[in-house]
């Protein structure tokens, strides 16, 4: 009897974690790899562009990445220093701090570059392509914001299924 209920709790605990994990899927179903869509690429946003302005945007946006990749891995670099800085047995908080400033001076400039790269690329559109453009922006915004709520609910074991499954079909 003992062999009977044991494999009884087994049984349940493996459906119950099974469940779990289709729920997740569930929920992550057609976002995409970190919600990529390539149909939400700026040259597919905006209707009606021309060669020349397609050429143009990607040429920035090529060497936007680049310089984007890089700040990254430096910040990267600066936040493991920190981690390191952090786990010695008699932590120096002027370094700490020292260290904080770094990244987030380098955060700073990232934040600039990025906004710099959005204006280099809004002037070469024509009011109406400027327009599809700053609500296509906003659209995923709203989009990455309402997906980070979710992970940060699900993180502290709040989601509620059907709320979850209700956004799911919004989209």
């Amino acid at each position: 009897m003992k062999k009977v209920t044991t494999l009884l709790v087994m049984t349940i605990i493996a459906f119950t974690l099974s469940a779990q994990g289709q729920n997740v899927v569930v929920n992550r179903q057609g976002a995409g790899y970190m919600r990529a869509n390539p149909e939400m690429t700026t040259p597919n946003i905006i209707p009606d562009l021309t060669p020349e302005q397609k050429e143009k945007i990607q040429s920035l946006r090529v060497q936007h990445q680049k310089e984007s990749l890089q700040l990254a891995n430096e910040i990267r670099e600066k936040r493991a220093q920190l981690r390191t800085l952090e786990q010695v047995e008699k932590p120096n908080l002027k370094a700490i701090n020292s260290k904080i400033d770094e990244i987030t001076s380098l955060q700073n400039k990232k934040f600039k570059m990025n906004a710099e790269h959005r204006a280099k690329v809004r002037s070469l559109l024509t009011d109406e392509q400027r327009v599809q453009y700053d609500l296509a922006r906003n659209k995923r915004g709203e989009r990455a914001g309402r997906g980070m709520m979710n992970k940060g609910m699900m993180n502290r074991g709040m989601v509620n299924r059907e709320v979850e499954i209700r956004q799911f079909r919004n989209r």
